[in-house]
């Protein structure tokens, strides 16, 4: 399995010739997402920043509702959630999407932006690779993040959502969240090429995606 990173909440996840793309940003957000082919595409909530699903060339399947799907063999679970706090004045929702793939489980949070409810932890499960939002502005601020992270215990850790260059949302810096997370940034990768049998045991990996052109 590789997965690429492209700006915000948008991944490639690739396997066995196949390709699901996450949350394909708008240009207005101020970043340029590259020509990207995929046969499934997830969007967590319809914003500029999660919904432009016209730009994703191939004929894509698409889950941007809550329920359970299966297309070329992976299976996918989007769970209602909010992506913004109970004391704020409009509770916006959110998609919690699971992938069940080729014997690794993958969770992204969208722009979740509260911890999980007990019931969203029990549907959600167990975790191999977590995409994780970090950067504020409605979504987790890094303290909140570390606290979903201890609540979820994925494998690898790939944050999400945070400012890069370019970008107009005014999210938080990913340092911040290497900070709270006592680590400081290791070089990062390109893409993360990864099997099964290569995951951590006993604690958390977390992993730093260039930006793919």
């Amino acid at each position: 399995m590789e997965i690429k990173f492209y700006g915000q909440a948008c991944f490639s996840i690739t396997e066995a010739g196949a390709t699901v793309i996450t949350d394909p940003f708008q240009p207005e957000i101020g970043l340029k997402l590259p020509k990207l082919k995929a046969d499934a595409i997830t969007v967590s909530h319809d914003a500029p920043a999660h919904n432009n699903v016209e730009a994703i060339e191939g004929d894509a399947k698409l889950f941007s509702w809550p329920g359970e799907y299966e297309t070329k063999n992976i299976h996918f679970k989007l769970i209602h959630s909010f992506h913004n706090q109970k004391e704020d004045a409009e509770q916006l929702e959110n998609n919690v999407t699971v992938i069940h793939w080729g014997g690794i489980s993958l969770c992204h949070l969208g722009a979740q932006g509260t911890k999980l409810t007990p019931e969203q932890l029990e549907q959600v499960g167990e975790v191999d690779i977590l995409f994780v939002p970090v950067g504020g502005k409605g979504s987790l601020e890094p303290k909140k993040a570390k606290e979903l992270i201890e609540q979820i215990e994925p494998r690898i850790i790939i944050p999400m959502c945070y400012n890069t260059e370019g970008s107009k949302l005014g999210l938080g810096e990913l340092d911040a969240f290497l900070s709270v997370m006592g680590t400081k940034i290791e070089e990062p990768l390109e893409s993360l090429k990864v099997k099964r049998s290569e995951f951590p045991e006993d604690n958390s990996k977390l992993v730093i995606l260039k930006v793919a052109a």
